[in-house]
């Protein structure tokens, strides 16, 4: 291999590495966005359960 073709070897290797890497990457941070949504929702829904309960409470107490 000329040394042009090992410079060029060494842009792919490094091409192909930093788009695995910055896959990797975004696969990571987009599970924690879901995780983080699907948190939020719970606890939306605990809040709104919640409100439900004291509602009915309320509607009974008067």
């Amino acid at each position: 291999m000329s040394t042009d073709g090992i410079g060029l070897f060494l842009m792919l290797a490094s091409f192909a590495l930093t788009f695995f890497f910055a896959r990797m990457l975004g696969k990571r941070l987009k599970a924690r966005r879901e995780a983080e949504r699907a948190k939020q929702a719970e606890r939306d829904l605990a809040r709104q359960s919640r409100q439900v309960r004291r509602a009915a409470q309320r509607k009974k107490q008067s």
